[in-house]
């Protein structure tokens, strides 16, 4: 794994399921998610993704950005359900 990248290790998921990794303004994971990266577990149930370049371009563009909570959720980037993974 490249050092410096965020590469979050899903783990506990639906197998060959559709997610999307996505940051809300909530620390329950409620509320309006906006996606990262979107992604498919492998027939375990898991998957690494890579998501260093949108959040590096999120701190770039956003100054003040309040605390947000990492979460995954099922679906697309356009349409996703409710998290079942929240940030600890």
């Amino acid at each position: 794994m490249p050092s410096g990248g965020v590469h979050p290790i899903n783990a506990g998921l639906e197998p060959n399921q559709l997610y999307v990794l996505a940051l809300s303004a909530e620390a329950s994971g409620g509320g309006i998610l906006q996606p990262l990266a979107a992604f498919m577990t492998n027939p375990a149930g898991a998957a690494v993704v890579n998501a260093i370049g949108p959040i590096r371009q999120l701190v770039q563009d956003g100054a003040g950005l309040a605390r947000r909570t990492l979460v995954i959720a099922p679906g697309t980037a356009t349409a996703h359900g409710a998290p079942v993974q929240v940030q600890q």
